[in-house]
């Protein structure tokens, strides 16, 4: 009969060290450090802080604009003063999509989409916003590419990003 030591057996019947609860849990706050770094990467606690826009003013330091005085984005009132016919617009996820009647070309889907940029980043530079509400717009007719017989030369698209700004 052999004799084992009692060193020897403990250390063999352990879990091994990747499988114990403390590296598990440093694991999942490194995670989650990650992950909140990537959603706030500027790491402001008040998440209302980032959107008040604020005004530079070259004899003092920069003071949000009181609600009153900066005119929230109003991308139908535009189309409107535009004299463009659309049908809705919806905003989500810093992106426009502006669906218009079907008898509308791709040419002036194309310059809707072009207008519509340039109006959201004029109100971008207007409120002192670091970055616009949308960074793409889209025009369709809002007919579905999936649909059956759906022929893309039948339906007006387009869309402008950032891009647009910066060349104008």
């Amino acid at each position: 009969m052999s004799e084992q030591s009692p060193q020897s057996s403990a250390a063999t019947s352990g879990k091994a060290w990747y499988m114990k609860w403390w590296v598990w849990l440093i694991a999942a706050l490194i995670a989650a450090g990650g992950i909140s770094a990537l959603i706030n990467p500027s790491g402001d606690m008040d998440p209302s802080a980032a959107s008040q826009p604020t005004q530079t003013d070259p004899t003092g330091p920069s003071t949000p604009l009181p609600a009153a005085e900066s005119a929230p984005l109003d991308l139908e009132a535009f189309l409107n003063e535009s004299g463009i016919a659309f049908e809705s617009v919806s905003m989500s996820a810093r992106k426009a999509v502006i669906y218009v009647p079907i008898e509308t070309s791709n040419e002036q889907a194309q310059q809707i989409a072009n207008d519509a940029m340039l109006y959201v980043c004029k109100h971008a530079a207007e409120t002192g916003e670091s970055a616009p509400a949308a960074n793409r717009v889209e025009v369709s007719d809002g007919v579905s590419p999936a649909s059956p017989d759906y022929d893309a030369a039948e339906h007006p698209s387009g869309f402008a990003t950032e891009e647009v700004c910066k060349q104008n």
